[in-house]
Protein backbone atom coordinates (compact mmCIF):
# COMPACT_ATOMS: atom_id res chain seq x y z
CA UNK A 1 0.00 0.00 0.00
CA UNK A 2 1.24 3.33 -0.93
CA UNK A 3 1.48 5.79 1.50
CA UNK A 4 -0.05 9.01 1.12
CA UNK A 5 2.21 12.19 0.49
CA UNK A 6 2.32 14.44 3.78
CA UNK A 7 0.32 17.92 2.83
CA UNK A 8 2.28 20.57 2.15
CA UNK A 9 1.20 23.81 4.08
CA UNK A 10 1.65 27.20 2.56
CA UNK A 11 3.44 28.52 5.88
CA UNK A 12 6.77 29.93 4.97
CA UNK A 13 9.80 28.23 5.50
CA UNK A 14 11.12 29.23 9.02
CA UNK A 15 14.35 30.42 7.15
CA UNK A 16 12.22 32.37 4.31
CA UNK A 17 10.73 34.11 7.50
CA UNK A 18 14.38 35.37 8.76
CA UNK A 19 15.67 36.35 5.60
CA UNK A 20 12.34 38.56 4.60
CA UNK A 21 12.73 40.27 7.66
CA UNK A 22 16.87 40.93 6.89
CA UNK A 23 15.27 41.83 3.46
CA UNK A 24 13.05 44.54 4.68
CA UNK A 25 15.93 46.68 4.67
CA UNK A 26 16.48 46.83 1.43
CA UNK A 27 13.11 47.98 0.55
CA UNK A 28 12.49 50.54 3.28
CA UNK A 29 15.76 52.10 1.91
CA UNK A 30 14.60 51.92 -1.39
CA UNK A 31 11.23 53.11 -0.86
CA UNK A 32 11.98 56.31 0.98
CA UNK A 33 14.82 57.07 -2.02
CA UNK A 34 11.72 57.03 -4.62
CA UNK A 35 10.36 59.10 -2.57
CA UNK A 36 12.87 61.85 -1.87
CA UNK A 37 13.69 61.66 -5.18
CA UNK A 38 10.29 62.39 -6.42
CA UNK A 39 10.14 59.63 -9.20
CA UNK A 40 6.27 59.02 -8.57
CA UNK A 41 5.95 62.92 -10.23
CA UNK A 42 7.46 61.70 -13.45
CA UNK A 43 4.98 58.90 -13.85
CA UNK A 44 1.37 58.13 -13.96
CA UNK A 45 -1.08 55.06 -14.35
CA UNK A 46 0.16 54.86 -18.25
CA UNK A 47 3.67 52.92 -18.55
CA UNK A 48 6.17 54.97 -19.55
CA UNK A 49 9.90 53.66 -20.20
CA UNK A 50 12.95 53.80 -17.34
CA UNK A 51 14.73 55.68 -19.79
CA UNK A 52 12.66 58.57 -19.71
CA UNK A 53 11.92 58.60 -16.03
CA UNK A 54 15.19 58.28 -15.65
CA UNK A 55 15.92 61.73 -17.53
CA UNK A 56 13.53 63.32 -15.98
CA UNK A 57 14.22 62.87 -12.99
CA UNK A 58 18.12 63.64 -13.43
CA UNK A 59 18.38 59.66 -12.06
CA UNK A 60 20.80 56.58 -13.22
CA UNK A 61 18.32 54.46 -15.84
CA UNK A 62 19.70 50.88 -14.99
CA UNK A 63 19.90 51.81 -11.11
CA UNK A 64 16.47 53.03 -10.85
CA UNK A 65 15.01 50.23 -13.10
CA UNK A 66 16.75 47.74 -10.74
CA UNK A 67 14.98 49.78 -7.94
CA UNK A 68 11.18 49.73 -9.60
CA UNK A 69 11.38 46.06 -10.44
CA UNK A 70 11.97 45.20 -7.04
CA UNK A 71 9.48 47.64 -5.45
CA UNK A 72 7.02 46.22 -8.28
CA UNK A 73 6.96 43.03 -6.39
CA UNK A 74 5.21 45.36 -3.19
CA UNK A 75 2.54 46.43 -5.18
CA UNK A 76 4.56 50.15 -5.66
CA UNK A 77 4.76 50.28 -9.82
CA UNK A 78 3.10 48.05 -12.38
CA UNK A 79 6.18 46.61 -14.71
CA UNK A 80 5.23 46.04 -18.20
CA UNK A 81 7.35 44.72 -21.22
CA UNK A 82 10.28 46.44 -22.59
CA UNK A 83 11.50 48.12 -19.29
CA UNK A 84 8.18 50.25 -18.93
CA UNK A 85 6.83 51.56 -15.37
CA UNK A 86 3.66 52.77 -14.28
CA UNK A 87 2.06 53.79 -10.67
CA UNK A 88 -0.14 51.30 -9.14
CA UNK A 89 -2.93 53.18 -7.07
CA UNK A 90 -0.56 52.70 -4.00
CA UNK A 91 2.70 54.43 -6.17
CA UNK A 92 0.19 57.63 -7.17
CA UNK A 93 0.11 58.30 -3.49
CA UNK A 94 3.76 58.99 -3.29
CA UNK A 95 3.13 62.03 -6.10
CA UNK A 96 3.63 65.69 -4.47
CA UNK A 97 0.31 66.62 -5.44
CA UNK A 98 -2.18 63.48 -4.78
CA UNK A 99 -5.03 65.05 -2.48
CA UNK A 100 -4.14 62.07 -0.12
CA UNK A 101 -0.35 61.93 -0.83
CA UNK A 102 1.77 60.13 1.41
CA UNK A 103 5.25 61.59 0.18
CA UNK A 104 6.00 63.38 2.95
CA UNK A 105 5.73 60.93 5.44
CA UNK A 106 7.62 58.36 3.47
CA UNK A 107 10.42 61.38 3.62
CA UNK A 108 10.10 61.66 7.15
CA UNK A 109 10.84 58.14 8.29
CA UNK A 110 14.26 58.21 6.52
CA UNK A 111 14.79 61.29 7.93
CA UNK A 112 18.36 61.59 9.90
CA UNK A 113 16.84 61.80 13.03
CA UNK A 114 14.88 58.73 12.69
CA UNK A 115 17.58 56.52 11.40
CA UNK A 116 20.35 57.77 13.83
CA UNK A 117 17.35 56.85 16.54
CA UNK A 118 16.72 53.51 15.20
CA UNK A 119 20.10 52.45 15.25
CA UNK A 120 20.07 52.41 19.23
CA UNK A 121 17.37 49.91 19.12
CA UNK A 122 19.58 47.54 21.07
CA UNK A 123 19.70 49.86 23.97
CA UNK A 124 16.15 50.61 23.61
CA UNK A 125 15.48 46.77 24.28
CA UNK A 126 18.67 46.60 26.83
CA UNK A 127 17.51 49.64 29.01
CA UNK A 128 13.58 51.18 28.17
CA UNK A 129 15.72 54.62 27.25
CA UNK A 130 14.67 55.91 23.93
CA UNK A 131 16.51 55.99 20.77
CA UNK A 132 16.35 60.31 20.56
CA UNK A 133 17.64 60.46 23.54
CA UNK A 134 19.81 57.88 23.52
CA UNK A 135 21.34 59.21 20.32
CA UNK A 136 20.97 62.94 20.89
CA UNK A 137 20.35 63.39 24.83
CA UNK A 138 17.12 65.18 24.85
CA UNK A 139 13.46 64.83 23.76
CA UNK A 140 12.15 64.97 19.90
CA UNK A 141 10.08 68.08 20.67
CA UNK A 142 13.08 69.74 22.04
CA UNK A 143 15.26 68.42 19.01
CA UNK A 144 13.39 69.87 16.70
CA UNK A 145 14.59 73.12 17.69
CA UNK A 146 17.97 72.53 16.30
CA UNK A 147 16.81 70.74 13.44
CA UNK A 148 14.27 73.22 11.90
CA UNK A 149 14.33 71.63 8.11
CA UNK A 150 13.36 67.96 9.59
CA UNK A 151 10.61 69.42 11.68
CA UNK A 152 9.13 70.62 9.29
CA UNK A 153 9.70 67.23 7.74
CA UNK A 154 7.55 65.82 10.70
CA UNK A 155 5.21 68.50 10.57
CA UNK A 156 4.01 68.05 6.77
CA UNK A 157 3.97 64.42 7.58
CA UNK A 158 1.74 64.82 9.95
CA UNK A 159 -0.60 67.37 8.37
CA UNK A 160 -0.74 64.63 5.38
CA UNK A 161 -1.85 62.32 7.82
CA UNK A 162 -4.06 64.24 9.32
CA UNK A 163 -6.24 64.37 5.74
CA UNK A 164 -6.55 60.61 6.10
CA UNK A 165 -7.00 60.93 9.39
CA UNK A 166 -10.21 63.09 9.51
CA UNK A 167 -11.84 61.16 6.75
CA UNK A 168 -12.63 58.13 8.48
CA UNK A 169 -13.33 60.13 11.38
CA UNK A 170 -15.78 62.65 9.85
CA UNK A 171 -17.85 58.94 8.95
CA UNK A 172 -17.83 58.05 12.49
CA UNK A 173 -17.93 61.71 14.49
CA UNK A 174 -20.84 63.60 15.71
CA UNK A 175 -19.22 66.94 16.90
CA UNK A 176 -22.43 68.60 16.09
CA UNK A 177 -23.85 68.76 19.94
CA UNK A 178 -21.15 70.20 20.75
CA UNK A 179 -20.37 74.32 21.08
CA UNK A 180 -16.40 74.95 20.88
CA UNK A 181 -14.07 72.26 20.53
CA UNK A 182 -10.20 72.87 20.96
CA UNK A 183 -7.74 70.78 19.13
CA UNK A 184 -5.04 70.85 21.53
CA UNK A 185 -1.61 69.69 19.52
CA UNK A 186 -3.68 70.51 16.32
CA UNK A 187 -0.66 71.43 14.25
CA UNK A 188 -1.69 73.69 11.23
CA UNK A 189 -5.21 72.55 11.78
CA UNK A 190 -5.98 69.97 8.97
CA UNK A 191 -8.33 67.68 11.27
CA UNK A 192 -10.10 70.99 12.64
CA UNK A 193 -10.50 72.47 9.44
CA UNK A 194 -12.20 69.57 8.17
CA UNK A 195 -14.51 69.52 11.89
CA UNK A 196 -15.38 73.04 11.14
CA UNK A 197 -16.21 72.20 7.48
CA UNK A 198 -18.00 69.37 8.47
CA UNK A 199 -20.36 71.03 11.13
CA UNK A 200 -21.07 74.33 10.55
CA UNK A 201 -22.62 75.27 14.10
CA UNK A 202 -18.76 74.34 15.75
CA UNK A 203 -16.34 76.62 16.61
CA UNK A 204 -12.76 75.90 17.08
CA UNK A 205 -9.40 76.50 18.79
CA UNK A 206 -6.02 75.48 17.16
CA UNK A 207 -3.52 75.40 20.44
CA UNK A 208 -0.30 73.99 20.00
CA UNK A 209 3.14 75.79 20.88
CA UNK A 210 3.72 79.32 19.88
CA UNK A 211 6.34 77.57 17.01
CA UNK A 212 4.02 75.52 15.51
CA UNK A 213 0.87 77.76 15.76
CA UNK A 214 2.38 80.74 13.98
CA UNK A 215 2.97 78.66 10.25
CA UNK A 216 -0.96 77.78 10.98
CA UNK A 217 -2.83 80.81 9.09
CA UNK A 218 -0.06 80.55 6.50
CA UNK A 219 -1.15 76.90 5.82
CA UNK A 220 -5.01 77.89 4.35
CA UNK A 221 -7.07 75.02 5.76
CA UNK A 222 -9.41 77.30 7.59
CA UNK A 223 -10.46 78.91 4.32
CA UNK A 224 -14.58 78.93 4.46
CA UNK A 225 -14.07 78.82 8.28
CA UNK A 226 -11.77 81.89 9.00
CA UNK A 227 -14.55 83.42 11.39
CA UNK A 228 -15.25 80.37 13.64
CA UNK A 229 -11.55 79.09 14.84
CA UNK A 230 -9.22 80.90 17.02
CA UNK A 231 -5.67 80.19 17.35
CA UNK A 232 -3.66 80.21 20.48
CA UNK A 233 -0.41 78.96 21.90
CA UNK A 234 1.10 77.24 24.95
CA UNK A 235 1.55 73.92 26.23
CA UNK A 236 -0.63 71.06 27.06
CA UNK A 237 0.99 70.42 30.08
CA UNK A 238 0.40 74.04 31.89
CA UNK A 239 -3.09 74.75 30.23
CA UNK A 240 -5.42 74.31 27.76
CA UNK A 241 -7.93 76.64 26.15
CA UNK A 242 -10.74 77.68 28.42
CA UNK A 243 -14.70 77.85 27.61
CA UNK A 244 -14.57 74.26 25.67
CA UNK A 245 -17.05 71.83 25.80
CA UNK A 246 -14.71 69.26 24.04
CA UNK A 247 -11.44 68.54 23.41
CA UNK A 248 -9.60 66.77 20.69
CA UNK A 249 -6.12 65.18 20.55
CA UNK A 250 -5.20 63.03 17.87
CA UNK A 251 -2.42 60.85 17.76
CA UNK A 252 -1.01 63.38 21.30
CA UNK A 253 -1.74 61.12 24.29
CA UNK A 254 0.36 58.38 22.65
CA UNK A 255 3.95 59.98 22.79
CA UNK A 256 3.77 60.35 26.46
CA UNK A 257 3.89 58.37 29.53
CA UNK A 258 0.97 57.42 31.70
CA UNK A 259 1.99 60.48 34.40
CA UNK A 260 2.12 62.87 32.09
CA UNK A 261 -0.99 61.93 29.93
CA UNK A 262 -2.63 62.34 32.92
CA UNK A 263 -1.47 65.50 33.41
CA UNK A 264 -2.85 66.53 30.00
CA UNK A 265 -6.09 65.03 30.81
CA UNK A 266 -6.51 66.64 34.29
CA UNK A 267 -6.48 69.66 32.87
CA UNK A 268 -9.13 69.53 30.14
CA UNK A 269 -11.70 67.03 33.28
CA UNK A 270 -10.71 70.87 34.49
CA UNK A 271 -11.71 73.18 32.27
CA UNK A 272 -15.15 70.66 31.43
CA UNK A 273 -16.14 70.91 35.23
CA UNK A 274 -16.23 74.79 34.75
CA UNK A 275 -17.79 74.46 30.97
CA UNK A 276 -19.68 71.84 30.63
CA UNK A 277 -19.40 69.02 33.22
CA UNK A 278 -22.28 66.70 32.26
CA UNK A 279 -21.90 67.30 28.41
CA UNK A 280 -18.74 67.98 28.22
CA UNK A 281 -16.27 65.44 26.59
CA UNK A 282 -12.54 64.41 25.73
CA UNK A 283 -11.75 62.60 22.75
CA UNK A 284 -8.52 60.85 21.12
CA UNK A 285 -7.86 59.78 17.91
CA UNK A 286 -5.55 56.86 18.38
CA UNK A 287 -5.30 52.93 17.38
CA UNK A 288 -6.12 50.96 19.99
CA UNK A 289 -3.67 47.43 20.48
CA UNK A 290 -6.09 44.60 20.64
CA UNK A 291 -5.73 42.36 23.17
CA UNK A 292 -5.70 39.41 21.17
CA UNK A 293 -2.05 38.33 19.95
CA UNK A 294 -1.27 38.52 15.93
CA UNK A 295 -0.57 41.22 13.72
CA UNK A 296 -1.37 45.22 14.44
CA UNK A 297 -0.76 48.68 12.83
CA UNK A 298 -1.30 49.75 16.65
CA UNK A 299 2.05 46.86 17.46
CA UNK A 300 3.82 48.17 14.46
CA UNK A 301 3.51 52.18 15.43
CA UNK A 302 4.31 51.55 19.53
CA UNK A 303 7.85 50.73 18.11
CA UNK A 304 8.12 54.00 16.73
CA UNK A 305 6.94 55.11 20.58
CA UNK A 306 9.33 53.03 21.86
CA UNK A 307 12.19 54.52 20.11
CA UNK A 308 11.42 58.47 19.22
CA UNK A 309 9.18 59.43 22.10
CA UNK A 310 10.14 59.70 26.61
CA UNK A 311 7.73 56.76 27.56
CA UNK A 312 5.45 56.97 25.07
CA UNK A 313 3.19 54.06 23.69
CA UNK A 314 -0.18 52.40 22.32
CA UNK A 315 -2.48 51.58 24.65
CA UNK A 316 -5.22 48.70 24.86
CA UNK A 317 -8.93 49.75 25.70
CA UNK A 318 -8.07 48.82 29.30
CA UNK A 319 -4.90 51.10 29.30
CA UNK A 320 -6.93 53.91 28.37
CA UNK A 321 -9.87 53.04 30.69
CA UNK A 322 -7.20 53.36 33.75
CA UNK A 323 -5.63 56.55 32.29
CA UNK A 324 -8.69 58.01 32.48
CA UNK A 325 -9.80 57.36 35.64
CA UNK A 326 -6.45 58.60 36.73
CA UNK A 327 -7.22 62.21 35.17
CA UNK A 328 -11.18 62.24 36.88
CA UNK A 329 -12.06 61.10 33.78
CA UNK A 330 -14.45 57.77 32.70
CA UNK A 331 -14.43 56.16 29.47
CA UNK A 332 -17.42 56.65 27.48
CA UNK A 333 -16.80 53.88 24.49
CA UNK A 334 -14.23 53.21 21.40
CA UNK A 335 -15.42 53.89 17.97
CA UNK A 336 -13.36 52.03 15.06
CA UNK A 337 -13.05 54.33 11.47
CA UNK A 338 -11.91 52.57 8.28
CA UNK A 339 -8.28 53.48 9.59
CA UNK A 340 -6.24 51.64 11.92
CA UNK A 341 -7.30 55.22 13.94
CA UNK A 342 -10.32 55.16 16.86
CA UNK A 343 -11.98 57.53 18.27
CA UNK A 344 -12.04 57.28 21.98
CA UNK A 345 -14.44 59.16 24.09
CA UNK A 346 -14.30 60.12 27.70
CA UNK A 347 -16.44 62.22 30.12
CA UNK A 348 -15.97 63.77 33.26
CA UNK A 349 -16.45 60.70 36.11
Amino acid sequence: MNTPPAPVSDAPQPDAIIMQLLFSKMVFFSFASIARLGIADHMSESPRDIEDIARDSATHASALYRVLRMLAGFGVFQEGPARHFALSPAGQLLQTRHPRTMRDMVIMFADDWQIRSYAQMEECIRTGTDGVTLEFGKHAFDLFLDIPDQAANFHRAMTSFSGAAAAALLEVADFARFRRLADCGGGHGMLLSRLLQRFPGLHGVLYDLPEVVAGAPAAGHFHGAEERVAFEAGSFFERVPEGCDAYLMKHIIHDWDDESGRRILALMREQLVKAAPVAGRVFLCEMVVPDSPGPAPSKLLDIEMLVCTRGGKERTAGEFATLFAAAGLKLVGITPTQSPVCLIEASVA
